[in-house]
């Protein structure tokens, strides 16, 4: 693996790991129906202006099937799945949700064995019981102090509210992982470049999730709030988010798997939880237990043996 490479994945897994606590700064003063909204801005114009300043007066060919599988791609993964991660965070705090997220790798790696024909190596069951385990750590959320503090129905809320989250965050895994090796079969199938590609992506996100609020506006307007209300740290904490994760993080991902196998890129991308629990606990005062800590290492070495 080319040393260029590896660090575009570093970086990468740099981008994705200050999301969540961007996202997290966003929601004291925002609800999480205004976060996809507000990052949509920052992703859509951070791709155009590099389209504009890389590819000038050069678009990609589009047909309706290929218009289909992008938009289908993205509301699967940077929609859905981005809105489930967002209802994990505002559940069960960033880096709790990281964790959990983070096992998408194997289900990438499953996914692709089918679609980009690799193989199943011995790496990939150790990795498939690390995470397992990794996850039924994680899921001890409620500490021993808190049952004895209040064991009846505070103890029982504290529990659900755990499961639900836990819960949100492996949904949003299933569905990056399961959508990642498809950007690739993408890519491939339109002849598009990284740039491109996201460009396409951005697009799509901007008119699927302003339509998704729109229907909330009109259909379910007591679970939005109106953007104006919306803080101004929390409006720069979320575009900033859009810009980071959405835009640089995604288009170093594709320039990644546009060159290197699916299989090297996820597992490099996927330490990005390490980085989130470290800022988590600095700034934002977020503490896992003994467990869930070792769940987290179970979690990454789990995501990172099976890709290998």
């Amino acid at each position: 693996m080319p040393v260029w490479g590896f660090l575009l994945c570093l970086v990468a897994a740099a981008c994705w790991a200050v999301s969540p606590i961007l996202i997290k700064i966003g929601l004291r003063r925002a609800g999480p129906n205004e976060v996809s909204p507000i990052r949509s801005i920052s992703y859509f114009a951070t791709m155009l202006a590099i389209m504009l300043l890389f590819q000038p007066g050069r678009w990609p060919h589009l047909t309706p099937l290929m218009m289909l599988a992008v938009f289908a791609n993205v509301a699967t993964s940077s929609v859905l799945g981005d809105q489930l991660y967002i209802y994990a965070i505002n559940k069960i705090g960033a880096s709790l949700a990281v964790s959990v997220n983070c096992a998408y790798p194997l289900i990438t790696t499953v996914v692709s064995i089918f679609v980009l024909g690799e193989e199943i190596t011995p790496l990939i069951w150790i990795g498939t019981v690390c995470i397992i385990i990794g996850l039924l750590l994680v899921t001890q959320g409620v500490s021993k102090k808190k049952r004895e503090k209040d064991p009846d129905r505070k103890s029982d809320l504290a529990a659900k509210t755990l499961l639900t989250g836990i819960a949100l965050a492996a949904a949003s895994a299933v569905c990056s992982g399961v959508n990642n090796p498809f950007i690739k079969v993408i890519m491939r199938e339109g002849g598009w470049s990284p740039v491109e590609t996201y460009f396409l992506r951005s697009a799509a996100y901007v008119v699927i999730v302003w339509s998704v609020r729109l229907i909330q506006w009109r259909k379910f307007p007591h679970i939005v709030m109106p953007l104006r209300k919306v803080r101004l740290k929390s409006w720069l904490a979320l575009l900033c988010g859009g810009f980071v994760a959405l835009s640089m993080g995604g288009l170093l991902f594709g320039i990644c798997v546009s060159v290197l196998p699916v299989s090297v890129v996820t597992p490099i991308t996927a330490s990005s939880p390490l980085v989130t629990v470290v800022i988590a606990r600095l700034f934002y005062k977020e503490r896992l237990t003994r467990a869930q800590n070792a769940g987290v290492i179970f979690v990454v070495f789990g995501s990172i043996a099976v890709s290998l």
